[in-house]
């Protein structure tokens, strides 16, 4: 990857190129440019988004906080294009700003002339693509402001019309996007007590097509622009990659985010606000096959409601609460549907200067009023496998309330996550049970890149590929490792406990591929015996964005 000071050498070569008249707006004192993103050409640390102040042809100041637009003759929005040059607070501004990303992107730099979107050199602004500012925002963007990330990867690249699966018009803004996820299983030995509990596992072997999601994604282009999501999938696929019921269509999300003030309101079928795992998109965690049994056996996947969430202190804490019932999927009656209660806070007591080093602390709450009844069920985090783990179903609960603790240390390409969630069944029955679980996992990224870290969600972000193998490099290359363990067995209930080790390599050799194989070994206590079994999957992942 060429350095930025390249980019400064050769500024004067490539601007003249760009045609532009120079006289544009150079008659302005003072210019403000909004939410412009700062790369970190080593990956090492965290990318930035900042508003940037030209005051009488020198750089005057660049800072995350807002500049509100009266103290600037003219401002406008880069819409988190990405910027190259030098800044140097006094100097001669000079400095360019692309719509795409250059570390995913090669094409951005070898044709600024197509991607730049604005460039000043020695002060003169000779390149304007950029949409004036006519009111007062009320904050940097930093990606999607909704708490929960799409089912399918819809990036800030939605902005950049040029690209074929992107439509821009005055009112609306979007960017189709979708993902394939293809495995295949093998099982390499179940002793004897195992197959007694779950079954021949032999029945599971070969591959399969683990999902396929499709979705759009992008904004009303109010005042204070509102994002969409809606993305669907389908199970119409068995083992052997043979076509299934071709009815099993599942719409995933639909959601509207509102800006409110600094808040946002999210309304629509999305993500609970508990659960780091659980909010975190299947292909951004460290352990990209399957998330922990505990989160998938104890948590839904989504649910229909409302979420508010906003960031405070400096964006070092976060909180969300969300009101949820799904009675319209399920055709049943309001009130026959169980209601849910949840809230989430999150915090960042440790964060060095580059913030490359940080320490994530968060705490949640679920309540349901258990209308229906409850069941947990959790299979042995392979998606080709049987139901492991599970209580049946809890007739008589009144409700439930979840807990959970989490933590996450991550420094450079290294990041250690666990997380603890249990959940208290209200049952006269059963006698008032209670399940629980965790989980820890340590990846550490061979190549160097660094998950980034969303303030604004308390999440970590997908990681990038800084140098993929179509600039010579070698792509994106993690090795992780994890323990997990649910126990679905108190009082009267033998649901089963069963504590899951995984060891795993990824490898991406550009952002829209990924590759990788996860060795699991598992034990299974139940019906007072206890069993155990191991295999191994391979997957290989498509991402179109």
């Amino acid at each position: 990857m060429l350095k930025l000071k390249f980019f400064c050498t050769t500024l004067l070569i490539v601007l003249p190129i760009l045609g532009i008249s120079q006289d544009l707006i150079n008659d302005m004192q003072n210019i403000m440019i909004r939410n412009v993103t700062v790369i970190d050409q080593t990956g090492k640390k965290e990318d930035v988004v900042v508003s940037m102040l030209i005051k009488q042809k020198k750089l005057e100041l660049i800072t995350q906080d807002k500049i509100t637009v009266n103290e600037a003759d003219i401002s406008f929005d880069a819409k988190g294009g990405f910027i190259l040059g030098t800044l140097e607070v006094g100097s001669l501004a000079s400095f360019l700003i692309l719509e795409q990303d250059p570390r995913t992107n090669v094409d951005a730099i070898l044709d600024t002339k197509s991607y730049a979107v604005f460039a000043v050199s020695k002060g003169e602004i000779v390149l304007n693509k950029l949409i004036q500012i006519d009111v007062d925002s009320q904050e940097q963007i930093s990606g999607w402001r909704s708490y929960s990330p799409p089912a399918v990867a819809l990036p800030l690249s939605y902005q950049n019309s040029r690209k074929w699966n992107v439509f821009r018009t005055k009112p609306i803004t979007g960017m189709f996007a979708g993902a394939i996820l293809m495995e295949n299983t093998r099982w390499f030995s179940q002793d004897n007590t195992n197959e007694q509990q779950v079954g021949d596992l032999s029945q599971f072997v070969g591959g399969s097509v683990r999902g396929f999601r499709a979705g759009l994604g992008g904004t009303f282009n109010f005042k204070k622009p509102w994002t969409y999501v809606f993305s669907f999938g389908t199970r119409a696929y068995e083992r052997g990659f043979k076509e299934g019921d071709l009815s099993e269509f599942v719409v995933y999300d639909y959601r509207v985010d509102i800006p409110i003030g600094s808040a946002t309101l999210s309304l629509g079928k999305t993500k609970e606000t508990f659960s780091i795992s659980r909010l975190s998109a299947l292909i951004y965690l460290p352990s990209q096959q399957e998330r922990a049994s505990v989160a998938d056996g104890l948590l839904p996947a989504r649910n229909i409601g409302i979420v508010i969430n906003n960031s405070f202190l400096k964006e070092r804490m976060t909180w969300a609460a969300g009101v949820f019932n799904n009675w319209y999927e399920v055709d049943e009656s309001f009130s026959d549907n169980p209601t849910v209660f949840t809230g989430r806070i999150t915090g960042l007591p440790f964060i060095s200067e580059d913030e490359s080093n940080l320490l994530h602390l968060g705490i949640a709450g679920r309540y349901s009023n258990g209308a229906g009844g409850i069941r947990y069920t959790a299979k042995t985090e392979i998606f080709s496998g049987p139901v492991s783990v599970d209580t049946d179903v809890i007739d008589d609960a009144e409700s439930t309330f979840h807990h959970g603790l989490e933590m996450a240390w991550r420094k450079g390409p290294f990041i250690l996550v666990g997380e603890y969630i249990q959940s208290n069944v209200r049952s006269s029955t059963f006698n008032d049970p209670s399940f629980k679980g965790y989980y820890v996992v340590a990846s550490y990224v061979i190549t160097g890149e660094m998950r980034q870290y969303n303030k604004r969600s308390g999440t970590f972000k997908r990681l990038n590929v800084a140098n993929g193998v179509n600039s010579g490099g070698w792509g994106e290359l993690e090795v992780y490792s994890r323990w997990s363990s649910i126990d679905l067995t108190n009082n009267s209930i033998d649901g089963g406990e069963m504590d899951t080790f995984s060891l795993g390599i990824n490898w991406s050799p550009l952002s829209a591929i990924q590759v990788n194989v996860n060795y699991r070994y598992s034990t299974l206590d139940r019906t007072g015996q206890t069993g155990s079994n191991h295999g191994i999957v391979s997957r290989l992942v498509f991402v179109l964005e």
